[in-house]
């Protein structure tokens, strides 16, 4: 199993990385610079790109070694997969030195075992990558292998420069990768990588692109602790978050700038849901709220430029909305220029390095009593139905008379039916399915007619300021305001009866 941190390193910060405290003091252990030339060989088809591994063979001076890695976890840019090497004695693959390593009951296991595949074999992209390395030793005992690389990735259709920092764990705990990197970062601004070579290789080819990732249903063992379950959830959140990175940090998908913050959400609401038996660390809500509203900026304007125009323009009034359009998608784009270059800042990419640590340590336990690691110890099913029943009676309370409420009441139920909503989803796995369904479905359906509503709310803000820098568009946001408020008025009705329907039911449990 491989377990390595990928860190990009700006080119012109290079310098000042090897002269960086801790890499000075390990110079005179470091072994000389090598130059890594790897040939990564797929099917015309892309198999093994198909099959989520990849194949390479790397020549350093006179060796050759053929490594096959398959798909495994990233965690704020920590690697941990499965890699397979064996010595060849060309430049080409020999697949069959691999079979009594991969399983052949495995989709790769049978994928080196065809032999079609093994005469289809072609090289498809090269790395050449010169390689300082640093072997650490820390006072704990973990070893660590830290690699300067500066290279290029090469394909018939391109080429990329890579200047990176590899922290990889060859003995010990994973947390000690991440001290490492946030003792590097105090001397360069490093920045999360969550691309590998092979990555960055197939995206030449024009195979690989970001796409927004949806939250992964949460999977509880019913024997499960409260800490135990605390630590999935938070991961599940912080798999979304991550797997939406590159494509906020694309600056053209807004799908991923709308899942990254739906992740930030849940994770803020996991710790909010389990403050007050397992505290956050000092500063991180307030880190998390910062990259949440550089997201919402950006998402608040997509979803006006997009489906709050569109019921705006359904009786025929498209060229009075075309310069509200127009002008909203200006916003939009600039905001999500912002968002990008939050999330590749140096301040994000503390943020995730030090919340990966909390969680990997289990940081929450320092200056804990006995009494507080016995709670954490418990069972968390009775939580859960704790849990579930407290946020369901505050929903409650806050929506008497939902309909005729004004909208600042109006949005503090819409919050507590987002957190019963994330409650619901994170302890799913151990309540009756039916009765989760059942549940889920009737909120889900209320929690739609208020996020339409609040849309509307926060529309009427944004089209009330944006004639000041878009004249042009004035007459149609005043169209728009006034579409949307006789479109809320209309809605009492239906909120009534959503609302109704609701209140009847009874948390799952």
């Amino acid at each position: 199993m491989e377990r390595e941190l990928k860190l990009r390193v700006p080119k012109e910060a290079l310098d000042a990385l090897r002269h960086a405290p801790l890499l000075a003091k390990l110079n005179s252990q470091a072994e000389a610079p090598q130059l890594l030339t790897s040939t990564y060989f797929d099917t015309p088809a892309l198999a093994f790109h198909g099959n989520k591994a990849s194949l390479r063979v790397r020549t350093v001076g006179n060796k050759r070694v053929q490594t096959l890695k398959l798909e495994g976890s990233v965690q704020a840019g920590l690697f941990s997969r499965d890699e397979f090497e064996v010595p060849v004695e060309s430049d080409v693959p020999d697949l069959t030195r691999l079979h009594d390593q991969v399983p052949d009951d495995t989709d790769c296991g049978k994928l080196i075992r065809d032999e079609i595949i093994a005469a289809q074999l072609e090289p498809v992209f090269v790395t050449r990558i010169n390689r300082s390395v640093f072997p650490l030793r820390t006072p704990s005992g973990d070893e660590i292998e830290i690699a300067l690389d500066e290279g290029t990735v090469d394909a018939k259709s391109g080429s990329v420069p890579i200047t990176a920092v590899e922290l990889e764990l060859k003995q010990g705990e994973p947390e000690s990768l991440y001290n490492i990197a946030l003792e590097l970062l105090e001397a360069v601004p490093l920045r999360i990588d969550h691309l590998s070579k092979a990555d960055l290789g197939y995206a030449l080819l024009g195979t690989a692109h970001s796409k927004a990732v949806k939250a992964q249903p949460v999977q509880l063992d019913k024997r499960a602790s409260v800490e135990d379950a605390f630590s999935t959830i938070a991961r599940n959140c912080l798999d979304q978050v991550q797997a939406n990175e590159c494509g906020v940090v694309s600056g053209h998908d807004s799908a991923s700038v709308h899942q990254m913050r739906v992740g930030l959400r849940r994770l803020r609401s996991a710790f909010d849901l389990f403050a007050k038996v397992i505290p956050a660390s000092p500063g991180l809500d307030e880190e998390l709220r910062w990259i949440a509203s550089e997201l919402g900026a950006a998402r608040d304007w997509e979803v006006l430029a997009g489906s709050t125009l569109d019921h705006a323009g359904i009786n025929g009034n498209a060229d009075e909305i075309l310069p509200v359009r127009q002008a909203c998608e200006k916003v939009a784009v600039n905001n999500r220029q912002r968002a990008a270059t939050a999330v590749e800042s140096v301040r994000y990419t503390r943020l995730a390095l030090q919340l990966a640590l909390w969680l990997n340590r289990k940081g929450w336990r320092d200056g804990m009593s006995d009494q507080q690691r016995e709670a954490i110890s418990s069972p968390v099913k009775q939580f859960a139905a704790d849990v579930l029943r407290r946020r369901h009676r505050t929903l409650i309370k806050r929506g008497k008379g939902l309909a005729d409420l004004d909208d600042h009441l109006r949005h503090r139920a819409r919050i507590a039916a987002k957190k019963v909503r994330y409650a619901t989803e994170f302890f799913a796995s151990l309540c009756p399915r039916r009765a989760v369904c059942h549940y889920v479905d009737a909120l889900t359906a209320l929690q739609d007619d208020l996020g339409w509503r609040n849309d509307a709310v926060v529309a009427d803000q944004l089209l009330t300021a944006l004639p000041r820098t878009s004249p042009e568009a004035a007459s149609g946001a005043a169209f728009v305001r006034g579409f949307l408020a006789s479109r809320v008025a209309a809605d009492h009705r239906t909120l009534k009866k959503l609302w109704k329907r609701f209140r009847r039911l009874s948390p799952p449990r």
